[in-house]
């Protein structure tokens, strides 16, 4: 479904909505080929940080987890 072109007046600025399956495909980039991207020492602390975050977070759940499911309860025998 197209858009009517009206007139426009000297104050105003039209915008034309178009549905992204209406849209002309463009074409996607690749990362074949770039090679390794140039880290500041800021960018590789924030991110070593983060990896650290979210592996103490997985293990603080799995532990979480597994006293919840009385792995670590003494066995009676």
């Amino acid at each position: 479904m197209a858009a009517a072109a009206t007139q426009p007046t000297p104050n105003e600025t039209h915008l034309y909505v178009i549905h992204p399956l209406d849209d002309v495909h463009e074409q996607k980039c690749t990362s074949e080929g770039l090679g390794l991207m140039h880290l500041t020492p800021t960018v590789r602390f924030a991110l070593t940080t983060l990896r650290v975050y979210l592996i103490a977070m997985t293990l603080i759940i799995l532990y979480r987890t597994l006293t919840l499911a009385h792995f670590f309860a003494p066995h009676a025998h």
